[in-house]
């Protein structure tokens, strides 16, 4: 068993082939959710202080502790397909696909976790334990910094193009080092590009309603840019997949690497614009309530006279 991927010069097989790190990693974060579920869960006073004096007065902007957004039931659910994302992110098949055989492949890997595992998995935390892991002090400031769309967009856009550019990609998933830092890169960049709108520490004041619906279509330009050049090369520009065997009789690399293009970009943008379809109908519902008058009571209403 290797402890992560790499690529490979051999003909693909479907005989399963764990790796040994995606398995840590994923045991990790259960054992997390389980000590939280079972010893650390309890109420926090000063998470909640703290929430409700951040919150106060802000517009367009709001704490994870201050909106209880979400259930502990959608949270769970939330957790359970974070966690089998993130297995399917760096685990055999995908991870050995595309780490040395199929672009597509890991373009599927990255879209995965940056539009789906990555908030799901922020949505799932709670705001008391994001709290106890960071703290109040400077690196709550760090994690704010982070957690603005000025930082969190370009970084996240700049990292993507840095990780599918073929002058990295084809000297880097050589080794299983390597290509643990490509993976670590894109990983960060998913969670990274979701801190503005889904933060779980309630000392960060996070988009909400239009804002976050305004920061969300900005996103969009993320899955576009990395899928660019690959979208309009006549010509395999990565050695790694034109060399690799091939996994299925006709999907030559060319092919390959158009269709990695239009799951990049096609795949990126439709996730992205669920997520915003959401946010704008839940912020429009709030709206509406918001905005319509309520009824007043009618004095003696309900009672009876002789």
């Amino acid at each position: 068993m290797s402890w992560w991927c790499s690529s490979s010069r051999q003909t693909w097989t479907w005989a399963p082939k764990p790796y040994l790190g995606a398995l840590l990693i994923v045991a990790g974060v259960l054992a997390v959710a389980g000590w939280w579920l079972i010893r650390g869960r309890h109420t926090d006073a000063m998470v909640e202080a703290r929430a409700a004096s951040l919150s106060a007065g802000d517009t367009g902007l709001t704490t994870a502790g201050s909106t209880n957004e979400g259930t502990g039931t959608g949270r769970s659910v939330a957790l359970l397909c974070g966690v089998l994302g993130l297995w399917a992110c760096l685990d055999w098949p995908l991870a050995s696909l595309g780490a040395g055989y199929l672009a597509t492949a890991q373009m599927m890997r990255q879209i995965l976790m940056v539009m789906v595992v990555a908030p799901l998995l922020l949505f799932a935390t709670p705001a008391p334990l994001a709290a106890r892991a960071v703290g109040w002090g400077k690196r709550l400031s760090v994690l704010r910094a982070m957690s603005r769309p000025a930082f969190a967009v370009p970084v996240a856009a700049l990292t993507l193009v840095a990780v599918n550019a073929p002058a990295v990609v084809d000297p880097l998933v050589k080794t299983p080092y390597g290509a643990f830092a490509i993976d670590a890169a894109w990983v960060c960049a998913g969670f990274a590009l979701w801190l503005p709108v889904q933060c779980p520490h309630p000392g960060v004041r996070r988009l909400t309603g239009g804002a976050a619906v305004a920061y969300l279509i900005g996103q969009s330009i993320v899955p576009v840019l990395p899928g660019f050049f690959m979208t309009w090369a006549d010509f395999p520009i990565y050695s790694t997949y034109e060399l690799a065997p091939r996994v299925f009789q006709g999907f030559d690399a060319v092919t390959d690497q158009q269709t990695a293009a239009a799951v990049l970009q096609v795949g990126g943008m439709v996730l992205l614009w669920i997520q915003i379809s959401y946010r704008f109908l839940k912020w429009g519902y709030q709206q509406m309530e918001e905005g319509s008058p309520r009824r007043k009571p009618i004095p003696g209403a309900g009672t009876l006279t002789p």
